[in-house]
């Protein structure tokens, strides 16, 4: 899971578009807090600064004056146990056919077979990561085409899995969104400028005008003198691409920031819809509804007024605390829980609490919080979740990789209820989340809820690769 924000400036007179990178990515933080990174192309001459940290802590006014150019990509990246420093992006190389920056949010599921193709034909890498992989190949294709998108289509062609990534070419910014449209990516523009972003959010920032979603299998080409598309499927009528296509349900759910809206579905109403479902599914008997900050607080919300119980704090955030679900390790998760929250005794004393949470993946945060409540004053602490039990692991990128951190795999909703400490415990049907999502124009993939691993899944019983 990670953040990509690219920007062009299509003047010919020139322009520094360093701040408008450093605005872009630092608004798609919450898609990643590991590392962050921004590659520029001066007149063909590429530069990066990449590093370990939050965005704001990596770039001052220092580095961004040394990233001077009228081209960036970025990229903000989730935790990754496996990659670490490896896996920090955007990922340059000098090819044959010149210099090329990569940011993606990719999980390739034929690595290993594509590495092992490249490596006879000569290939030589220095990482494990998918990045550096779709260079390589990209390169190769390259040579052998007439264009660089042309290029993408032939690495589209090969490549089977999900992502979407943005490529920065010695002359153009490409951005490129998989057949299934499983990761978000958006066009924008503001002035001259044209920009790529995985969600609005972004464009709303730097005060730039959305143009539209990228379809999935589209490649779009930005270069001073045309935008161009290409398609992995051109049979298709582009209303037919994107009712074919299949976004991750978790950005709805957790991932995305709640003022996005992707393919056409707000994230915060879609949260909502979700809470007010959840509370005729599941009602509880309760003096003061809250959220689970922040990721819940829209659900919450819906679920208050869907039981017509007063909605309220409870609980505290600590803003320079990243995102526990995306941490590394399950220490460094617990550590993070209690570092995260504090809890508001007064509101939460002596009253039946009902709390909203997006989603319960390993149990670490909602156990916590449940006796953070409980150690304060709570009399009952009722759990409510606005997605369904995650039993499946997740083959494309999101954290919860094995059977072994998911307990619904193996546990019942009563077991799970008493392994967290909740008086009660309820979780929305799948029906009723794709219900909320009112307005999507496309498909989703519900893999880790129901099995149906709609780009393939090369796992075993475990959830391993």
């Amino acid at each position: 899971m990670s953040g990509l924000f690219g920007v062009i400036n299509r003047s010919y007179e020139k322009a520094d578009i360093s701040k408008t990178a450093y605005y872009g990515i630092f608004s798609l933080q919450h898609r990643g807090q590991e590392s962050a990174g921004i590659a520029v192309n001066n007149g063909g001459t590429f530069m990066v600064h990449k590093q370990p940290g939050m965005v704001a802590d990596i770039f001052d006014d220092v580095t961004l004056s040394a990233l001077g150019g009228d081209c960036a990509v970025c990229h903000a990246r989730g935790a990754d146990a496996v990659l670490g420093s490896d896996g920090i992006q955007p990922t340059l190389i000098k090819s044959s056919v010149g210099n090329i920056a990569l940011s993606s949010d990719s999980s390739i599921l034929n690595c290993d077979e594509i590495r092992e193709e490249l490596k006879k034909m000569g290939a030589i890498f220095q990482t494990n990561t998918d990045s550096e992989l779709i260079l390589s190949l990209f390169s190769r294709n390259r040579i052998r085409t007439e264009d660089c998108e042309h290029a993408m289509l032939e690495t589209m062609k090969e490549l089977k899995g999900v992502y979407s990534m943005i490529l920065m070419t010695e002359d153009k910014l490409i951005g490129v969104r998989d057949p299934f449209g499983m990761r978000p990516l958006v066009l924008g523009k503001k002035g001259d400028q044209y920009l790529l972003s995985s969600e609005n959010c972004a464009l709303d920032a730097l005060d730039a005008e959305f143009i539209r979603d990228i379809e999935p299998g589209e490649i779009v080409s930005i270069s001073k003198e045309r935008v161009t598309s290409l398609f992995y499927d051109d049979s298709k009528s582009s209303e037919q691409r994107v009712k074919d296509g299949n976004v991750c349900i978790f950005e709805y759910v957790y991932v995305a920031r709640p003022d996005s809206v992707i393919d056409n579905t707000s994230i915060f109403e879609s949260r909502y819809k979700a809470g007010q479902a959840l509370a005729k599914e599941h009602p509880c008997d309760c003096d003061l509804v809250i959220g689970a900050p922040d990721s819940g607080n829209a659900a919450a919300l819906g679920f208050a007024d869907g039981l017509g119980v007063p909605y309220g704090m409870g609980l505290l955030k600590n803003r320079y605390v990243g995102r526990t679900f995306i941490k590394s390790t399950q220490e460094q998760r617990e550590l993070a829980v209690r570092m995260k929250f504090a809890v508001l005794k007064t509101a939460v004393k002596d009253k039946r609490i009902a709390i909203v949470d997006d989603s319960l993946v390993r149990g670490t945060t909602t156990k916590h919080i449940i006796r953070f409540l409980k150690d304060n004053g709570a009399k009952e602490v009722h759990v409510r979740l606005a997605s369904p039990e995650v039993k499946y692991p997740c083959c494309y990128g999101v954290n919860a990789s094995t059977n072994a951190d998911l307990p619904a795999t193996t546990m019942t909703v009563e077991e799970i209820r008493d392994m967290i400490g909740a008086d009660s415990l309820g979780y929305i049907s799948l029906g009723s989340l794709k219900e909320a999502l009112t307005g999507i124009h496309c498909g989703t993939c519900s893999a880790c809820f129901d099995g149906n691993y709609v780009a393939g899944r090369p796992c075993d019983e475990n959830g391993k690769g």
